[in-house]
């Protein structure tokens, strides 16, 4: 090999490796994490009042819905072009009451949070310090305080009529896919600036 192009076909072979480990860490990340939970849960009450609550829906499945509705982004929750969860009336209107409370947005100063927002923490590397709210990367819609507030919920601490719109059904949805999330190195990392 010419030693000219050595340095970048280690480099390119680096990429290649590290792409593929990075791959678990989408849907499929998701649905492990959720087929755990599905076991863990399996034969309990708790189990039993998922289940119920999400119409049949399994944990492997619910994990990655908050993922999946970041479809509903461009052309918005009610195009009939777009896939919906038919098969559960219930579920889908509620999962478009929330795309729509807490609709897409790239403004971080807007009032109304952006649901992107909710899938990750940002914690800055400089100075280092323990999670708390902060100026960069830590405030009341990123992942550790919505992780927070579905339990909330869940609990009846926090209304299912919130401003959020989200249902006992939506919170068990989002902590199924945040649950994973939180653990991410690419959803709860540093922020270097």
């Amino acid at each position: 090999m010419n030693r000219r192009y050595f340095p970048a076909a280690i480099v390119a072979l680096g990429i290649l490796l590290a792409a593929s480990p990075l791959h678990a860490y989408g849907p499929i990340g998701h649905q492990i994490v959720g087929a755990i939970a599905d076991e863990r849960l399996a034969g309990t009450p708790v189990g039993a009042k998922v289940r119920r609550l999400l119409d049949g829906f399994t944990l492997e499945k619910a994990a990655v819905i908050p993922d999946e509705i970041k479809g509903w982004d461009e052309k918005g929750a009610d195009d009939p072009d777009i896939f919906h969860y038919s098969s559960r009336p219930g579920i889908d209107a509620q999962l478009r009451h929330f795309w729509r409370a807490n609709p897409p947005t790239r403004d971080h100063g807007s009032a109304i949070p952006s649901h992107h927002w909710f899938h990750y923490a940002d914690v800055p590397v400089l100075n280092p310090q323990k999670y708390a709210d902060g100026k960069t990367g830590r405030w009341q819609w990123d992942i550790v305080h919505m992780i927070s507030y579905c339990v909330a919920v869940l609990h009846g601490d926090e209304p299912e009529g919130n401003a959020r719109k989200i249902t006992e059904p939506i919170a068990i949805i989002l902590l199924a896919h945040y649950l994973g999330d939180i653990h991410q190195p690419l959803h709860v990392g540093a922020q270097y600036f």
